[in-house]
């Protein structure tokens, strides 16, 4: 469900695959803890493959945001599908979320 590679920069990209909805936005919730704690309070969260997610994934997505704002962390969402973009719209947390729709834009993001 998760890999994770790093950025010619260092940050971390977790690609996430399939939907997040029920158990495996617990799953996710420390999968994203792990990787921005090796990360150095960065992470780009790769939604390219997820169809579906559910309200406690973005809770999840969500909370960890607000946690790395605490600590001047970043959180980078990643070309999410058009179906995950429209949930984000309707809940108005693509005013909140950096969003790229291109792996180099989200990269540079950090630089």
């Amino acid at each position: 469900m998760f890999q994770t590679s790093m950025s010619q920069y260092d940050t971390p990209i977790l690609r996430v695959n399939g939907k997040i909805i029920g158990n495996t936005v617990d799953s996710l919730r420390h999968e994203m803890k792990a990787q921005i704690e090796q990360g150095g309070g960065r992470l780009i969260l790769d939604l390219t493959n997820v169809p579906l997610l559910d309200s406690a994934a973005l809770g999840a997505i969500i909370a960890t945001l607000q946690a790395l704002k605490k600590s001047d962390g970043r959180l980078v969402i990643l070309n999410p599908q058009e179906a995950v973009q429209n949930v984000l719209a309707v809940t108005r947390l693509d005013t909140v979320l950096e969003i790229y729709q291109d792996e180099a834009d989200a990269v540079s993001a950090f630089n």
